[in-house]
Parts: C-alpha cells; structure tokens; sequence
C-alpha cells in the first residue's frame, strides 16, 4: 500500500506558495521577460486570443489589432485545423480558451461565424484561459531557460502543442506555455536500435519523429515512403506528445498496441534541466512513466522513436442503423455486443457510433476473403433483419486510401466548446448474457441523454499487455473505450457550462457502475473524473508519483488530474467550475482539500 494521494497532494499543496501568475511579472520592459526572451534567441511569443481581429473591445492584457480583413481572415479560418494547430493562442475545441468560472471568452459563433453579435459591441475578447506567453520551443535550451524562469519567478508553466485538450492541460490563466509545435522532422530507421542498448538488443522498423509533427504527417509520409502507422481518429492531433504519453488509441490499436507501447526511445529535458535520452536500456524510469503516464509531467519531449510497419492492405466497412425504426437500435448494439470478443480476437479494430447510428470497422490481418466471411453474419443481421440498414464493405489499398474513408469519416468536430466523458469497458461486460444485456440496456439510453457518444474498439486486446508501460492495465482487460461528450456555442454562460459538465459527468455513472473496477482514458476523461488516479493509472501510480518527484521535485509542471497534482486550489485552476458546489459530492470524490 501507498500513501493515498489526496493526503499527499493535502501534504504537497498545504505548504507551497500559490504561484505567481504571468501578468504580474510584467512584459517586455521588465528585466525578466527580456532576459527570457534574449535566452530563446527572440521566440518568446504572446498568446493572442484566435479571435481577437473581430473584436473593438478587448479585456486587461489582451493584445493584438482589430480589422475587418484580418477578421475576415479569422472567419475564414475559424473551422480549419491546420489554422488553429499552427495559432499559438487557440485550441482545436474553445473551452479552454475560455475562463469558465467567469465567462471571460473571445469566440465566434461556430454556427455563423460572421455573426456578428458574437463579436460587436458589448462583446469583448477577453484573455480567457489561453496562457498570457509562450516559448516557441527550437532546442533543449530553450525548454531549460523556460524551466529556469518558471523556478526564478513562480510563474505556472504549461506544455502545448496542437492545441487538443479535452481537459484543459495545456492552458491556464497567467501560465507561459513551452509551445513545441514548431519542432518538425520525419527520420526512418528500418532497423532502429535504442540509443546506448548492447548489439544483442532487438531492432524496429521505426521513425522518429519533432514533437510537432501530427498523425496528417504521419499518414502522408508513410504513403511517401510505402510505410503506415496505426494512429488515431482527429488527423491534426501531434503524435509525439500527449498522445502516446497518455496512452493513445486509433482504430487498429487492438492489433498494433496504443501509442504508448509502440514508443521505442524519448528525447526529453526534464524540468531538473536534463536533457536525456530514455528508453528500455537508460533513463528506463522516466521511459516507463512517460509511455501512458501523461503529457505534461515528468518532462518536455523533444523527440519521440516510435514503431513504423510496411504498407498492407486494409479491409474496411462502414455500416449504418435506421434508429427511427422503433427497436433496431437496442438490436443493434445487442448483436454487436454478442460478436465483439469474436471481432477482437480476429483483429477487427472499429469505431461504433450510437449517435449515428453506425459503425466503421478495419482489419490488417485476415485476407479479404476471410474478412468477408467474419462480417457476413453482421452483414446479413443489419440487412435482413434491421430494416433500412446500409452496408460498405471495400479492400483499401494502403492506409491513406482507408483513413479519410472510414477512421475520419466522422469528421472530429473542431472550432467549438466541447467537453467529454469516459469509460474502459472490460472483457468480463462481453462474457455472459446478462452482462451483455445490460451493457446494450445502457448503451441504448445513452442516446437519450449524450448527444454524442463513441464506442471505440481499441483496446489492446490482441496486442496484450507487455507490462512495459504505466498505461492503466485496465486498457488490456477491455474492448472498448467508451466516450460521450457535449458542446456548447459562445453565448453559453457560466451557469449553462456548469449544468452540462455536471450532466454529462452523471451521465457516465451507469458506466462507472457497470464496469466499477476499470478506469478511464485520461486523455478523453471526464474533467472531474472521480478517483483519477486510480481511473487513469491503477496500480501503476505511486510508481508514477515516486518518479514524478524525482524528475520534478519543485513540481514546475503541474496540470489538471495529472500525476503529483498539487490540487485545485492553485490559482492556474481558478477558471474550473465546481460542479459539486452546493450538494454533497459522490461518495468516491476525493479532493486534496476535503481532509485538511
């Protein structure tokens, strides 16, 4: 047994000082922002809401100009992913541009983005959560002076890179942000062999890769190159970062692992100010925790090595339920739910999407002839039996053919607020008849009460679990990932916000009681996730926590629900809602606060 982390965290945050924030150490004529910014060679960067250009009226701090062409401009790239992963000062979803607690904000109506009473007078861009300045991370220097200035000047620090971040990590009020979006670069090694690892070590076929680069990258280098990579569901998402650091999953992540057991080798500076190289034969402690125990933590990745595999062919299908027709979608889910074990264990990896309603499935590993024969039973149910049910069934070529056919069909939504729950469903919930029922009972009410809801066959059943990461391990007992989420649009206020995380929150309870021994995808997690650390982690993390301490002992990274986290308290958090406030929290919910 170990310490339980809300007496730790109460330990830890009772006694450090709450940090200063950016604002309060003045830009640019100050001494110290100079200083900064003479140390990373004139890259440090102000964080200029997305939006900003349409607005007359601005809040304290907010910098940048208005005008109708460069509002044009923002309008016109408002929806555009490679827009906002390249903008230091947005985020793929806006909510954590946005300061819920006081409904500070700079958005466009996502709807209309020529609308103009999201932007006209009495609307005002205020700063939100986006953090005040950035690093626009070139070299390990760079992140050690951030580091060093962070440790001077009490100023919180945040890790950032695309900009997806469901829960708010890499933002916050007053933060500088290391920004490493811009470290680019592609190598392949067919034959890669961890840096310092004796000849007898084995090899990989396998590339490495910026922290900057994403999986559109990826897929178009493999095409190039006659390789692919089993990556996830949103094309603009960085492959290197939290991703793979969080766990990381994508449609064929049964057979081919999670982002994190396919990591081979990380270049990271640690907030110390070393910069190491970490893999299975050095630095093998901040490896292990870096593989699944989240971005943002132990350290800044500067590179990651991470496997490649040779171009195959890709079965794939995608099907759809008329949901109109009174029971067809309880049907649905029940036949699917009564196949998936037999689905997992012949390598079918696929997204079933109950909002649909519908499914899309790939296979790298049967012929197409087999292929044919394991879907021809969920063929002829949904066309038979389930009426108004379309089927496609293709051999793809390659990857690329097969990506934006049938992983990103169902375009990621993008340019607006959205918040997400989750839940790993384990093997045992696919075993029994009753267990199954129960699980097509839930997944049927759902509908009623999320307006979006994934069911992702990702989890690494086939691949196993190798005991080389700090992913909970939770992932290799389950089939699914289960994710529902909510969006809302700019003029939703404080008290609008609050009822849908609270909702959406309850909403995941039929879940976390079906399944009350599994955990959640910390990436794709609820925002007030009850019991984090086990959810995320499991038993893997007072391991976590023992190296969060040794590589970061001042606790300069510090982020929501991540290892070590010195708890809600601190003023970078003061733009999270209290869902809870004013009813007495569920009896799982521990806070750092509640026991001091």
């Amino acid at each position: 047994m170990f310490p339980p982390p809300w007496l730790l965290a109460a330990l830890t945050a009772s006694q450090a000082p709450l940090p200063v924030l950016a604002e309060q150490v003045p830009w640019a004529s100050s001494v110290p922002w100079a200083k900064l910014n003479d140390s990373v060679d004139g890259r440090l960067v102000r964080g200029i809401p997305f939006a900003r250009a349409c607005f007359s009226g601005v809040g304290a701090g907010v910098e940048g100009s208005a005008g109708s062409e460069l509002c044009a401009e923002v309008q016109r790239d408002y929806l555009n992913h490679v827009a906002l992963q390249d903008s230091f000062g947005t985020y793929i979803n806006t909510q954590w541009e946005t300061c819920a607690a006081t409904d500070e904000k700079c958005l466009l109506d996502f709807t209309d983005v020529t609308n103009p009473k999201a932007f006209e007078a009495p609307k005002i861009c205020s700063q939100g959560s986006i953090p005040e300045y950035g690093v626009n991370v070139s070299s390990a220097q760079d992140v050690v002076e951030a580091f060093k200035f962070s440790k001077e000047h009490g100023v919180p620090l945040v890790v950032k890179n695309t900009g997806h971040d469901y829960n708010g990590r890499s933002g916050g009020p007053g933060t500088l942000a290391i920004w490493v979006h811009s470290l680019r670069g592609i190598v392949h090694d067919p034959e890669f062999r961890p840096t310092g690892c004796p000849a007898t070590t084995a090899t990989h076929n396998a590339v490495t890769i910026g922290a900057g680069i994403t999986f559109e990258d990826l897929v178009n280098y493999g095409d190039e190159n006659g390789l692919f990579f089993p990556v996830g569901g949103c094309i603009s998402v960085g492959a290197a970062g939290g991703y793979p650091q969080g766990g990381g999953h994508g449609m064929l992540s049964n057979v081919y692992g999670l982002g994190a057991d396919r990591m081979l080798e990380i270049e990271v500076v640690t907030p110390r100010g070393d910069h190491l190289i970490a893999n299975e034969c050095q630095n093998t402690d901040i490896f292990w925790a870096m593989r699944g125990g989240g971005g943002g933590t132990f350290g800044v990745a500067l590179k990651i090595t991470t496997k490649a595999y040779t171009t195959t062919v890709v079965n794939s299908v995608f099907a759809t339920v008329d949901n109109k027709i009174p029971g067809n979608l309880y049907k649905f889910f029940k036949f699917f739910i009564d196949h998936a074990l037999d689905y997992a264990k012949e390598g079918w990896g696929y997204y079933l999407y109950p909002s649909l309603p519908g499914v899309s499935l790939a296979n790298t590993l049967l012929t197409p002839a087999e292929a044919n024969a394991s879907m021809t039973g969920l063929m002829n149910y949904l066309m038979n039996e389930l009426e108004g049910s379309t089927w496609e069934m293709t051999v793809e070529p390659d990857y690329k053919t097969h990506y934006p056919k049938f992983v990103t069909r169902i375009p990621v939504p993008m340019g607006f607020a959205m918040t997400t729950t989750s839940r790993l469903i384990p093997v045992s919930s696919f075993e029994a008849e009753d267990k199954r029922v129960e699980l097509a009972q839930a997944m049927t009410a759902i509908i009623e009460a999320a307006p979006v809801a994934i069911a992702f066959g990702v989890a690494p059943y086939m691949h196993g679990n190798k005991n080389e990461t700090s992913v909970n391990p939770a992932w290799y007992d389950s089939l699914w990932h289960l994710a529902i989420a909510n969006v809302w649009n700019y003029d939703a206020d404080t008290a609008a916000v609050k009822k849908i995380y609270h909702d959406l929150s309850e909403n995941m309870e039929p879940f976390r009681k079906l399944a009350p021994d599994s955990g959640a995808y910390m990436n794709e997690a609820d925002v007030y996730e009850p019991n984090f650390e086990k959810s995320f982690w499991g038993d893997n993390y007072p391991r976590l926590l023992s190296i969060k301490e040794k590589y970061d002992p001042d606790h300069l990274l510090d982020c929501w629900q991540c290892v070590g986290w010195l708890g809600e308290k601190h003023s970078r958090y003061s733009c999270y809602i209290d869902i809870h406030e004013g009813e007495p929290k569920p009896a799982q919910w521990k806070r750092a606060w509640d026991e001091m």
